[in-house]
């Protein structure tokens, strides 16, 4: 059995870089058995989710994290959602892709939720031809304000982000590309390594020049209900003005898009009060 994966925070010794280190090997492991993809799709798929899981590390207690991409070249629709506690749900759709993309062109949809507000900061960054490891570096620099690199793994499912910290007054700007490199050569040996044993990880980025901080178990889950999916109809039905039923037919099967779960929907369950369902 896999261990469960983790979202590890370091610091280095001289405090300019935060580093967040995602072991995401049985989160990509529950992925794959939920999401019946094609192989390019799923191989974009996983590169997305672990560097958009890295921006777990910048949530605070209560706030969730969405984030849309609708690409237009090639052509697919992605959706990832996260919360602080580590938990995410995400899919991706397209009309089947000849190969996993390089760059993409389209738009990136960002929604950050606040435990103390009712609405949510909202972005949105046009992509032109844009590597997939650049997305989340143009998030964090232009919506965060963030000097950032993050580097995926080919060999595992694992993946990771270092980012400058805010400078003292006394503090000079360091050549932030040549300690980029000079990091990035042995965490990325780390990752080829797959690590998954708690203790052995933190102590091989300990031998990389970093101080542990803290770690969050990151896990595939899904909040969908089929009280939700009631909810859902009765609001496709109020909008649209549509039956949602075809003529004869008593019962619908709704299945969530992110997890797969199907829900028989009847036309009682359509007309009955929230207290009748439960």
């Amino acid at each position: 059995m896999l261990e469960q994966s983790q979202l590890y925070t370091f610091i280095d010794k001289e405090k300019q870089f935060a580093l967040y280190f995602l072991e995401g090997q049985k989160l990509i492991h529950d992925i794959v058995l939920t999401q019946n993809v094609q192989r390019n799709e799923f191989a974009y798929f996983r590169s997305m989710v672990l560097s958009i899981q890295l921006m777990l590390g910048l949530l605070k207690e209560g706030e969730s994290f969405c984030c849309y991409i609708d690409s237009e070249a090639p052509y697919f629709r992605l959706k990832i959602e996260m919360n602080a506690q580590g938990l995410m749900r995400g899919m991706v759709y397209s009309d089947g892709m000849s190969a996993a993309p390089d760059a993409i062109t389209g738009k990136l949809r960002l929604l950050k939720f606040f435990p103390r507000s009712e609405m949510p900061y909202q972005s949105v960054i046009e992509l032109e031809n844009t590597g997939v490891n650049e997305i989340i570096n143009l998030v964090l620099s232009r919506s965060y304000q963030v000097n950032s690199r993050i580097f995926i793994s080919d060999e595992s499912d694992q993946s990771f982000m270092l980012n400058q910290l805010p400078l003292t007054q006394k503090e000079e700007p360091s050549d932030l590309e040549d300690t980029f490199r000079r990091y990035a050569g042995p965490l990325n040996d780390l990752m080829k390594k797959g690590l998954m044993d708690k203790k052995k990880l933190i102590a091989e980025a300990e031998k990389c020049g970093f101080i542990f901080l803290a770690r969050k178990p990151v896990q595939f889950k899904c909040g969908c209900s089929r009280e939700q999916m009631i909810e859902n109809i009765k609001k496709f039905e109020k909008s649209s003005q549509e039956d949602p039923f075809l003529p004869g037919q008593d019962t619908l099967e709704v299945v969530c898009e992110y997890c797969k779960t199907a829900y028989p929907i009847s036309r009682r369950d359509i007309e009955a009060s929230p207290s009748e369902l439960q």
